[in-house]
């Protein structure tokens, strides 16, 4: 798991105030909302973990370059382009059952759509 090899310990627990999870580079752990459904616990592990790859210090709720990186990372490792381009097309571009199909909140597929958007189309796989 990646958490271990970065020496990340993972926690749950119940964050409520609409905070999903985050990541604490002091003590090295991330925590996440123990209530989210496993496709959503799923989306904020591999965001957070991006967080701990780069041992990003600040929990901001604001956009930042820090903010932006983890969405596009967590987009790129979560949806692959061809696994979309089969849903998009099964389900007519529907939001909800591509994000269903694709086991990713709106936020990842949206962000995973933005990327279509600046790429042109075209996703480069730089994070394997």
């Amino acid at each position: 798991m990646e958490a271990e090899q970065l020496g990340v310990g993972v926690k749950e627990r119940n964050l409520g105030s609409g905070l999903c999870g985050f990541y604490l580079d002091q003590v090295k752990t991330i925590v996440i909302d123990g209530n989210l459904f496993d496709f959503q616990k799923r989306c904020v592990l591999c965001h957070e973990l991006c967080h701990a790859r780069y041992r990003d210090t600040g929990i901001s709720l604001m956009v930042s370059k820090e903010e932006t990186r983890a969405r596009r990372e967590t987009a790129l490792r979560l949806i692959d382009p061809e696994s979309y381009k089969t849903a998009e097309l099964a389900y007519d571009g529907d939001l909800f059952q591509m994000a269903s199909e694709l086991n990713v909140t709106f936020q990842v597929l949206k962000d995973f759509q933005k990327l279509l958007v600046m790429d042109k189309g075209i996703i480069y796989r730089t994070l394997r």
